[in-house]
């Protein structure tokens, strides 16, 4: 369960730092995707509360990477910032 928590948080920085808020449907449903898959052999309540820690955690993550780009926009190249990079500044 360590893993996906720790995973979830760094996938969600990541995501936070270069796309919108949409990004976490898809994120949230591939990681409640390999959950289930890889927890076949375990407890339901086991899944359950990995699948929800995971996807709190990508939200969280999501968050930590949306102020960080929001600190980081003054020192960032001008290439970084156009509308062709997909980045908003």
């Amino acid at each position: 369960m360590a893993i996906f928590l720790v995973a979830g948080v760094i996938i969600g920085i990541l995501l936070g730092l270069r796309f919108k808020v949409l990004v976490l449907v898809p994120a949230s449903v591939l990681a409640t995707v390999v959950i289930i898959l890889s927890g076949s052999g375990h407890e339901l309540s086991t899944i359950i509360l990995t699948l929800v820690g995971t996807v709190v955690s990508l939200q969280m993550g999501y968050i930590a990477g949306s102020v960080l780009r929001s600190l980081a926009r003054p020192y960032l190249p001008e290439w970084m910032c156009s509308r062709r990079s997909g980045t908003n500044c």
